[in-house]
């Protein structure tokens, strides 16, 4: 059926006079792989086209008068310069390209970009084009009588357009690497010794001797040596550029314009390689690369998860990692640190246990929906932000802060080939035992003293307030009957992007110099002495990630139940700690007339509650923090096997150090 479709696509084109798109479109769509044969990298009916070609000399020729004819006059450099390169704003580049998706970018009818849009407009395109075998398509372009890349004379239409491409891309890389917040990342390339004004002047005196045939176009011609040293030299600064995010930060627009920059260099190699396509052959490989790569930027327009991966990698990396260094002293290693933990887990659960019995008496004040959203957010905020403060321990902080570092052993263990992942299991099996005790410590401190503040309100207030809620405490902490479990995720997922806000702030903090800026701020030079300033920048420094960010997990656990309800959703929060002390005012307010099934499914709740709020935080965090360093996902499973190992040989060193 397809070959039929191949053949009617052929004496269409045969029939036209290669003005429209729409017949080649149609063979296109006659020679694109399958869903299965993608899978398995073939391409049959671009065999088959060639096989039907090198027969029918009726249909070769056609094709071959409709390519000439529809491809002789277009050029080509618009898109090599334009086509894939994202913009320099993360949100307008996302926008369009969903837009795209819907509605395909529609370039002049003119252009070579019109051609490849309506040809190749499936993302997948590229990736079946790539396979083709080199050797398959020079033989399919000797059959059209199309001539290599270094078969054409420098004046040519395609040469002049290469020239041209080259030319742009060199003073729109030079542009972009002057960009002030560029150059903050780069202090040592300001002046005329930088790469990339360098590489500017190289290349124009390159297509200078090009255009005026005094150089060669040989890949180890002098004239284009400096150009190919230079653009190593524009690469290692970008490098060094991102390795400087540790100490000088990173934002999403400065990350746009590396990313920028790195393509626009990657692109300049490309049409060099094709304009110095190897002596003593014509050229038609580097040609059917050069194809490839064509098709590659046009159908890649609309990748919205990759776009959005390489965007936000190095950014990711940078919130991680500084979230992981808020996140260290989250991790124990000997006794005196394991008790530690404990002590100051039992000081969270204390702060937590006052919160549960502010928020029972918050939800028996008259008021709206937004009221009641409000003085939640705000007491749980108020806890969270006491709890760091003081220097307590929230368990369930723990694996956003913690996987930060886990994933810097997994990228330790990953190296030349080979996948030594003991120390990360030791690293593992730590982190473990500390949340465990961080666990323990705030639910055993957090159930007696809101038993404690129970009893108190009762007494000072009468036990009407609690004697309402009883059930209702109880009941949501059911892991059968309630909705208990998937709260529980929730609470997780807010878990997770505290520790994202966290990192987000200390990592802009660094990059907009803050802490000096409060320092050397004229108005508190006339109010503070230098001293005093000194103070608050290395205050605001320290602390400003852990307190913006504990107030917004306040405000996304006291708020989303009023959101769900606004949306009529049964959207709530469960975390471990407040269950715990909720659990302990429900049996306060039924005067201890329970069931011995709401009191099992009640501590089991709680334990999965625990273990809910842990792995989906933790979980969506190690993501993160292994995909910021490139790591694949499939990475997991020797990494699970190492931690196993390590359970099976020692488990006692994940409860006990």
């Amino acid at each position: 059926m397809r070959t039929t479709l191949l053949r009617e696509a052929l004496e269409t084109i045969t029939a036209s006079d290669g003005s429209d798109v729409e017949p080649l479109m149609r063979l296109v769509q006659a020679v694109r792989p399958t869903a299965a044969e993608r899978r398995r990298g073939v391409a049959p009916r671009f065999d088959a086209l060639v096989q039907l070609l090198e027969h029918q000399d009726d249909l070769r020729e056609g094709l071959s008068r409709y390519v000439h004819r529809h491809f002789g006059a277009k050029g080509v450099a618009s898109t090599l310069t334009d086509a894939g390169m994202p913009s320099g704003s993360f949100w307008h580049e996302l926008r369009q390209r969903l837009t795209y998706k819907l509605l395909p970018y529609q370039p002049d009818s003119a252009t070579l970009d019109h051609t490849l849009i309506n040809t190749f407009f499936l993302e997948s395109d590229a990736d079946w084009v790539d396979r083709l075998p080199e050797a398959s398509v020079v033989r399919f372009l000797d059959l059209l009588g199309v001539d290599g890349l270094h078969a054409r004379h420098r004046d040519s239409l395609l040469m002049q357009q290469l020239f041209f491409a080259a030319k742009v891309l060199g003073l729109r890389i030079a542009g972009r690497a002057f960009d002030s917040e560029v150059l903050r990342m780069l202090p040592g390339h300001a002046g005329f010794n930088s790469p990339f004004v360098r590489l500017e002047e190289a290349l124009d005196r390159y297509l200078d001797q090009l255009r005026l045939g005094e150089a060669g176009r040989g890949a180890d011609d002098p004239a284009r040596m400096p150009v190919v040293a230079l653009l190593d030299e524009c690469r290692e600064a970008i490098a060094e550029a991102y390795r400087n995010t540790e100490r000088l930060g990173i934002t999403v627009r400065v990350n746009q314009h590396l990313i920028l920059m790195e393509r626009k260099l990657q692109r300049l190699g490309t049409v060099l390689d094709a304009i110095a396509a190897p002596e003593g052959s014509d050229g038609r490989v580097a040609l059917a690369r050069l194809l490839k790569e064509l098709v590659r930027i046009s159908s890649g327009r609309t990748r919205v998860l990759r776009f959005i991966a390489d965007s936000t990698q190095v950014l990711s990396r940078e919130i991680t990692q500084h979230t992981g260094r808020t996140g260290e002293h989250y991790i124990t290693s000997t006794r005196g640190e394991y008790l530690a933990m404990l002590r100051s887990a039992l000081g969270g659960g204390a702060i937590v246990a006052v919160a549960c019995i502010l928020k029972a008496w918050y939800g028996n004040i008259p008021g709206s929906l937004f009221f009641h959203a409000f003085l939640y957010s705000m007491n749980y905020a108020m806890a969270f932000i006491a709890i760091y403060l003081l220097r307590l321990t929230l368990a369930t902080k723990q694996p956003a802060m913690t996987a930060a570092t886990i994933a810097q052993a997994v990228d330790e263990g990953r190296h030349d080939g080979h996948r030594d992942y003991r120390s990360l299991a030791e690293l593992v099996a730590r982190v473990w035992r500390s949340q465990f005790i961080a666990f323990v410590g705030n639910v055993a401190m957090a159930f007696p003293v809101a038993l404690a503040l129970g009893y108190g309100w009762n007494l000072l207030f009468g036990p009407d307030l609690l004697a309402r809620k009883a059930d209702k405490m109880l009941h949501e902490l059911d892991p059968f009957t309630s909705l208990a479990l998937p709260h529980a995720a929730i609470a997780g997922i807010f878990l997770f992007l505290s520790g994202l806000i966290a990192g987000s702030i200390s990592n802009a903090s660094i990059h907009s110099n803050v802490p000096l800026r409060i320092q050397e701020h004229p108005l508190l030079k006339l109010a503070l002495s230098q001293r005093w300033r000194q103070r608050l920048a290395r205050g605001y420094e320290r602390h400003a990630g852990g307190i913006i960010s504990n107030f917004w997990f306040g405000v996304f656990m006291g708020s989303v139940g009023a959101v769900g309800t606004f949306l009529g959703l049964a959207l709530d929060i469960r975390h471990i700690t407040f269950a715990a002390g909720n659990m302990a005012l429900g049996l306060v307010g039924a005067d201890w007339q329970v069931t011995a099934y709401a009191v099992a499914a009640s501590i089991l709740g709680i334990g999965l509650i625990g273990l809910f709020n842990f792995l989906v935080s933790f979980g969506l965090s190690l993501s993160l923090a292994l995909r910021s360093r490139g790591i694949p996902v499939a990475e997991a499973r020797p990494i699970v096997a190492a931690v196993l190992a390590r359970f099976r040989r020692n488990p006692t060193s994940f409860f006990l150090p």
